[in-house]
């Protein structure tokens, strides 16, 4: 795998060694011009040739403006020309080294973005990711055996992170509107109905195997083994707000939650932190339950297709992420929605 040819790569170090690999080419060729009128005399006609003509006048003409910069003649010996060729090889050297520390420059922050998506993929597994930043440190971008042992260190990594690896489900729940609901109401009120309704979405999730989950003050997501168990739990939340609102909460609102759920292979340490984990997968639950309807649970196409309880879901017409939404609404809201229609 060649990290310097990745399109990835910064364009503009990408267009300067390009521009640095032509002008090397052309250093080449204006060497080889430059030797050319040394040559010519040994082949018969040459100079009949419209295109060395013009060679040779532009080369007497370069000599010239050599002898008029440096002295040129040592011992009788006239130099010019060489001084021509040295500094065309010397220019060359030059840029021929440009271009290899843009190559490097290159191939650094390619393999510094690959170790970033190792690590948003483990942001918190120092130990799986340790001998990647330790090889990163002393590689040498120039020397192709120091390149192919950070490549084999990374593969390395990469393969463990796909083995610590799960196949989980994501339920981001939110009430709707907390912030209205606490207006004019009694402080002692508020703290009650907010302690209790985090009770109850608790024991909700516990009840249907939750792994961990992570609150924000009225908000929450969880983690789960599988999408059934995440669709059950964000059921059972909206079914027992019913008997919570009836029962249980002393302000004047009742409590109204959005749900959002989604599933993928993510890595999974037990011993990371609900709120510390990070993929894609988790931020998409996120959104599904931002764009959800009150009291309802939204998720993607796809992920509710294969599931044991997908019954209750419709296309809610909307498109979260690049992904179709389907929305599961209560058959008690449904019929009430009949009803006023």
């Amino acid at each position: 795998m060649d990290h310097s040819r990745n399109p990835a790569s910064p364009l503009h170090l990408r267009l300067a060694r390009v521009f640095l690999g032509l002008l090397n080419v052309a250093l080449l060729v204006a060497v080889a011009l430059v030797l050319l009128p040394l040559v010519t005399p040994y082949f018969k006609h040459a100079g009949s040739y419209r295109w060395i003509e013009h060679v040779e006048v532009f080369d007497a003409r370069m000599i010239r403006w050599v002898k008029s910069l440096v002295p040129t003649n040592f011992k009788g010996y006239e130099l010019a020309r060489w001084f021509i060729v040295g500094g065309l090889l010397f220019a060359r050297m030059w840029v021929d080294t440009l271009r290899r520390k843009v190559s490097t420059a290159i191939y650094r922050t390619t393999v510094q973005r690959d170790f970033e998506a190792l690590q948003s993929a483990a942001p918190a597994d120092a130990r799986v990711l340790a001998p990647v930043k330790e090889k990163m440190k002393t590689m040498d971008a120039r020397n192709p055996k120091s390149r192919a042992e950070l490549l084999k260190v990374m593969g390395d990594a990469k393969r463990q992170l796909e083995s610590m690896g799960r196949d989980l489900a994501f339920l981001s729940i939110d009430v709707v509107d907390s912030t209205k609901m606490k207006l004019g109401e009694d402080k002692t009120f508020i703290e009650h109905d907010f302690r209790e309704y985090k009770d109850l979405v608790d024991s909700k999730l516990r009840s249907n195997g939750s792994l961990k989950a992570a609150w924000t003050p009225d908000g929450v997501m969880a983690c789960f083994p599988s999408i059934d168990a995440a669709l059950k739990a964000a059921k059972d939340v909206i079914g027992g707000l019913d008997a919570f609102n009836a029962n249980v909460k002393m302000i004047k609102s009742n409590f109204t939650v959005r749900c959002g759920i989604n599933a993928g292979h993510v890595y999974y340490d037990e011993q990371t932190p609900m709120e510390e984990m990070s993929d894609r997968v988790i931020d998409i639950a996120g959104h599904m339950q931002k764009y959800a309807l009150p009291g309802t649970i939204a998720c993607a196409k796809q992920i509710i297709e294969p599931v044991q309880q997908r019954g209750g879901f419709n296309d809610a017409g909307k498109v979260v992420d690049g992904y179709e939404v389907y929305q599961w609404t209560p058959a008690s809201r449904l019929q009430d929605e009949r009803a006023v229609s």
